[in-house]
């Protein structure tokens, strides 16, 4: 065997050891923070409100669309009560 088949690998070295222990401490932080930041399902009674008031407020410029959305919400309710 030549001396280059038997080259052995060097430990890391501290720099390199820190660098990935600063690196996967980071990553848990940033993955901490998109959790919280994320927002919150809406339960079904809340998304029905929002869709009346949408209604509510499209119902002059737009009365089709606002009706559309008194049904979705009255479709949503209904499936809400079974």
């Amino acid at each position: 065997m030549t001396s280059s088949a038997l080259k052995l690998r060097s430990a890391p070295s501290a720099a390199a050891l820190l660098a990935g222990a600063l690196g996967n401490a980071y990553a848990f932080v940033v993955a901490q923070l998109s959790s919280l930041m994320r927002p919150q399902s809406e339960a079904p009674a809340e998304a029905v409100m929002r869709l009346r008031v949408l209604a509510v407020h499209y119902a002059q410029q737009q009365p089709s669309f606002a009706a559309d959305l008194r049904a979705a919400a009255d479709r949503a309710d209904a499936d809400d009560m079974r």
